[in-house]
């Protein structure tokens, strides 16, 4: 699926061969069939059988907590979301929509098929559902409709939004960021999802529960198409994974989920000097390129002179994730370098510069220091400082 389920998608299996698509059974149909991802509609749950979330109910430990309850749900939907192709979201499942693990809702009225889009509540255990398709399973469904734990708006409703519900609806709305905020989400065809969909933890040592996706190319990662790499932990232990190819890169979490609301993700980690990704327990975690601008200071200090000619030590420093960034600068359009002495002639005639005995001098009627820090992610930050001459008289350095 996040690999659009092109046919002819190549990868690594769980024993190490390299296989397509169309190779890997389905229950008796191929996995792949697609030509294209816009082919592939993908979703976790439909309007047939149960809800994301009652279908989990059967599933989950009994004591797994609410909170693990709906970080759970949160990774079915970011398999949906970060798919390449096209997501499709059930009705409500960004809101832990419930119909009391009705699985065939055709005929239940609004009862069973309510949404509340005030996040009060998620219809869970408004009763057992109709006979139909679901008396057999009557006696396994009521244990667990009566169980206060497994309803994350358990108070009556008119209280105050469930922060269950609202913690699952603000993820989603963050997730849809994320796919929105690059192409590589979206790629277009089925040789740009084979060129740039890499999958890392595959083969007969893979860790369980976890995907690691990379998207773009990771022996060029500054090449040109950007990188991502997602990281969907399902497990309930925090995992690492290193990526070799990325050593020296830098990667930083996606600032959708930087500043999101999910304390959880931003423990999420990457160790450029190893590669490795750290991600916590049932979390998908997304790391772009280096989407962090260099922070720039720059300065002129006048270190004597008059109100209007004077000597002046340029100073600037270029601070950055990248060790290699570059640093460029220049007064009034001429380079200049860090720590460098500069005489300065402010005067309204014709602007000139030259350099007199190895110290570069400018008239001009006014002086701007411009400078400038790109990383190789290209991520670049320009600060242009003016320059103004002290109002106190001083000395002038005397060039021998």
């Amino acid at each position: 699926g996040l690999a659009g389920n092109l046919a002819e998608y190549q990868f690594e299996d769980r024993t190490g061969t390299i296989v397509s698509g169309f190779e890997v059974d389905y229950n008796g149909s191929p996995a792949g069939y697609t030509l294209d991802p816009q082919e592939h509609i993908v979703y976790v749950s439909a309007h047939d059988n149960q809800t994301l979330f009652d279908i989990s109910q059967y599933k989950h430990p009994t004591d797994t907590s609410m909170e693990d309850r709906v970080r759970a749900q949160n990774l079915g939907i970011d398999l949906t979301v970060l798919s390449q192709g096209v997501p499709f979201l059930h009705a409500g499942v960004d809101m832990l929509r419930s119909k009391s693990l009705d699985r065939d809702s055709y005929n239940s009225g609004d009862w069973f098929n309510r949404l509340d889009f005030t996040y009060e509540d998620n219809n869970w255990g408004v009763g057992l559902p109709v006979a139909g398709k679901n008396q057999d399973n009557w006696p396994l469904m009521q244990p667990l409709l009566a169980d206060p734990a497994l309803d994350p708006a358990p108070e009556p409703p008119s209280d105050p939004p469930s922060e269950h519900i609202v913690a699952a609806a603000e993820h989603t709305q963050e997730m849809l960021e994320i796919r929105n905020s690059s192409p590589l989400f979206r790629l277009q065809t089925a040789a740009e999802v084979q060129d740039l969909v890499r999958f890392h933890n595959t083969g007969p040592a893979q860790i369980p529960g976890l995907i690691v996706m990379s998207l773009g190319d990771v022996a060029d990662p500054y090449g040109g198409d950007g990188l991502a790499v997602v990281l969907f932990n399902a497990g309930d232990e925090a995992q690492s994974f290193p990526v070799t190819e990325l050593v020296g890169a830098v990667l930083d979490l996606h600032p959708v989920q930087a500043g999101g609301t999910d304390p959880i993700v931003k423990a999420s980690t990457f160790e450029s000097s190893t590669g490795t990704f750290g991600v916590p327990e049932r979390t998908t975690a997304v790391f772009m390129l280096d989407v962090t601008p260099p922070v720039v200071e720059s300065a002129a200090t006048q270190l004597t002179g008059s109100n209007n000619v004077g000597f002046f030590e340029i100073a600037f420093a270029c601070e950055d994730n990248d060790p290699e960034a570059t640093t460029v600068a220049d007064l009034n359009g001429i380079p200049v370098e860090n720590g460098q002495l500069v005489r300065l002639i402010e005067n309204p005639g014709k602007p000139w510069s030259k350099w007199i005995k190895g110290i570069l001098n400018i008239k001009a009627p006014e002086f701007t220091l411009t400078v400038t820090c790109t990383d190789r992610a290209g991520n670049t930050t320009t600060v242009t400082t003016h320059l103004e001459f002290a109002t106190t008289p001083g000395g002038d350095i005397v060039i021998e």
